[in-house]
């Protein structure tokens, strides 16, 4: 994005792209694959409102969506990879990166983060596995959450090939730790 300071006020106003980028789940709930002699293709089922972004961003990742459309299970792999910009490629440069799971949770907001980390909790690849608040999930739909996040984890171990990632996102313990922090600070609201 790009700013210009206007003279008279001294503020700062938006330039350039003022509109909000397209997310993979949005633009897919508005594509279809269609079978073809080579296989499958994406084809963008859309004509309303801003009918261009939606090309552009089908023209742009098309490899993706049709894995999207194909996975629908895998939603939360692809949605991840979009929100924290990664891609198969990016991913694999962290193979052999000695990488673990992270739980933070924040008392006062009730909010419950995990994400990868290095060896020193420096949160990596851009955005966490989960984020939520205790308060809101019955502990049934925490426990789900966990299974989703722990399965989200496992999926980006496999695409980057680290085996080591991989074993953490199996292990009892992280499903224990949180199951024990909605234990203790869940409040019934």
């Amino acid at each position: 994005m790009e700013f210009k300071q206007e003279l008279e006020t001294g503020t700062f106003k938006m330039i350039g792209n003022t509109e909000t980028s397209l997310k993979i789940k949005e633009v897919a709930e508005k594509c279809r694959l269609v079978k073809t002699d080579n296989g499958v293709k994406v084809e963008l089922a859309y004509t309303g409102p801003n009918a261009s972004k939606y090309m552009q961003y089908v023209e742009k990742h098309r490899e993706e969506l049709t894995k999207f459309l194909m996975n629908p299970d895998e939603a939360d792999f692809y949605e991840w990879m979009d929100a924290s910009h990664q891609t198969p490629t990016t991913l694999k440069k962290h193979e052999k990166e000695k990488l673990i799971l992270y739980v933070n949770f924040d008392p006062e907001s009730r909010i419950v983060q995990t994400g990868i980390a290095d060896e020193n909790v420096t949160m990596k690849l851009g955005a966490p596995l989960m984020e939520i608040n205790v308060d809101q999930l019955s502990r049934n739909e925490f426990k789900l959450k966990i299974y989703d996040m722990l399965l989200l984890a496992d999926e980006i171990a496999v695409s980057m090939g680290n085996v080591d990632l991989r074993k953490m996102s199996n292990i009892q313990i992280v499903k224990t730790y949180l199951t024990e922090i909605y234990d203790k600070f869940h409040e019934n609201v």
